[in-house]
């Protein structure tokens, strides 16, 4: 795992990141409150993404002195717009532009990525939600245009909701789980193999479409 540093004017944000060769798509993970980019889950769905032939980026969205305070772990739209700077300093590297982004979000994440989704339904070419609260980005799930994949431990009201508002593309899928957590082994390799299948379908390569 190459650990980077990204610069965003004043601040700079921790990120984890590796390109195989040759990647079809780059795969952000926007993570919840109380993990990092070293979640083992994250680095499981990352790895199986990986094999899938996808570059992952595994950022930090609040620095040092922004995660200290709490409040900021819960304020989506601060993320939301460190998660789309972390977008641009994507594309400004080579081999980054032009590949097709997808977004894989958790915990809080969820809500952050389909926000992000929302507001640059140019660049965002696919959405997958671990479980987490989408519901705190439902004012713009109608805006989001990207095909987006809900896994979830149930079919609870908030997430049928959410799934009801989504604007584009959508699935749900029930995984079977102890938790909200996903981290059963059974349940983490559904969720890899769930996320593999929705990036390859949605994020394939100019090149590989024409293929």
């Amino acid at each position: 795992m190459s650990q980077i540093s990204i610069p965003l004017g004043e601040r700079r944000l921790e990120a984890a990141l590796q390109v195989p060769r040759e990647p079809s798509g780059v795969a952000v993970f926007v993570h919840g409150s109380g993990v990092d980019r070293y979640d083992v889950r994250d680095r499981y769905v990352a790895r199986r993404l990986r094999q899938a032939g996808f570059a992952t980026l595994q950022p930090e969205l609040l620095d040092v002195w922004q995660a200290a305070e709490r409040h900021n772990a819960f304020d989506i739209e601060l993320q939301c717009t460190r998660l789309l700077e972390a977008v641009r300093w994507l594309d400004s590297n080579r081999w980054a532009r032009g590949l097709p982004l997808g977004l894989f979000g958790s915990g809080i994440g969820a809500g952050v990525a389909l926000m992000a989704a929302a507001k640059n339904p140019g660049r965002v070419a696919a959405v997958v939600c671990r479980g987490g609260r989408p519901d705190t980005a439902l004012f713009w799930l109608p805006r989001v245009k990207a095909p987006t994949l809900l896994l979830v431990e149930g079919l609870d009201g908030p997430y049928l909701i959410c799934y009801e508002s989504l604007g584009g593309k959508k699935e749900l899928v029930v995984v079977a789980t102890g938790s909200h957590r996903f981290d059963e082994p059974a349940a983490l390799d559904a969720v890899g193999a769930h996320a593999c299948r929705w990036f390859s379908r949605y994020l394939a390569a100019p090149q590989s479409r024409a293929a």
